[in-house]
This record gives structure tokens, C-alpha cells and sequence, in this order.
């Protein structure tokens, strides 16, 4: 029996490993690229619509933000936000499902559950 010694090379091009990605095809890739897409697209609003009110309360107080654009301007986008981050996170479910890892799926699985929880709680709590 013949018995050749691989180089490292050799070994590492020839042996698939446990970190060897697996090939993407066309659909899974597209769902947790979106997915991550518009999660950042939904905090972008979020933080947007955040940074709105704050300026607003801040030079004009509570007056300033009520039945205005201002207000208006910040349902909207909490609404849109949810809204986007509640198909990146059926997506990022979607690209987990089947067993898909990319390092930046947490984006799209954390952000509709905080702002799920920030809005319940919100509404709960301190916009009676």
C-alpha cells in the first residue's frame, strides 16, 4: 500500500473542514442580505424619528411635538420602522431555518423584538 504525506496545502485544498462554508445559492443569500438591509434601514428610522422628537422637545417642550409634523413625522417613522424590521426578522427566521450562518443575522433578530418591546412597553407605561 502506498502512503504519501500531504503538505498542508495539499490538505486544506483537497479535505473540506468543519469551517468550510457551505455554498450559497441564489435565494439564501438574497434573504439575509435583505434581511440585514432593512434591519439597519428600520434603526436608521428609529434613530431618525428619535433624534426628531429631541430636538423638537428640546427647543419647544411637550408642545412641540403634538399634533404637528413633527408628531406626525414620528409615528410614521416608528411605524415604517416596525414594519421594516418585522420582515428583516421573518427573513433573518427564514435564513436560519435553514441553517445559514452569517455573523450578521443578530442585526435583524434583535431589532424587532426591542422595538416591539420598547413600543408595548412604552405605550404601557409612559405615553398613557
Amino acid at each position: 500500500m502506498k502512503t504519501e504525506m500531504l503538505t498542508k496545502n495539499e490538505r486544506t485544498e483537497s479535505q473540506p473542514t468543519a469551517t468550510t462554508a457551505v455554498p450559497d445559492d441564489g435565494a439564501a443569500t438574497w434573504a439575509r442580505r435583505w434581511a440585514v438591509r432593512l434591519a439597519a434601514a428600520a434603526a436608521v428610522a428609529i434613530a431618525t424619528s428619535s433624534a426628531t422628537f429631541a430636538v423638537a422637545y428640546a427647543i419647544g417642550g411637550s408642545g412641540a411635538t403634538e399634533d404637528n409634523w413633527v408628531g406626525f413625522l414620528v409615528a410614521v417613522l416608528l411605524l415604517g420602522g416596525l414594519l421594516a424590521s418585522f420582515a428583516a426578522f421573518a427573513l433573518a427566521v427564514v435564513a436560519k431555518v435553514k441553517h445559514e450562518r452569517w455573523a450578521l443575522l443578530w442585526l435583524p433578530l434583535s431589532v424587532f423584538p426591542a422595538l416591539l418591546a420598547f413600543l408595548v412597553l412604552g405605550e404601557a407605561f409612559w405615553w398613557e
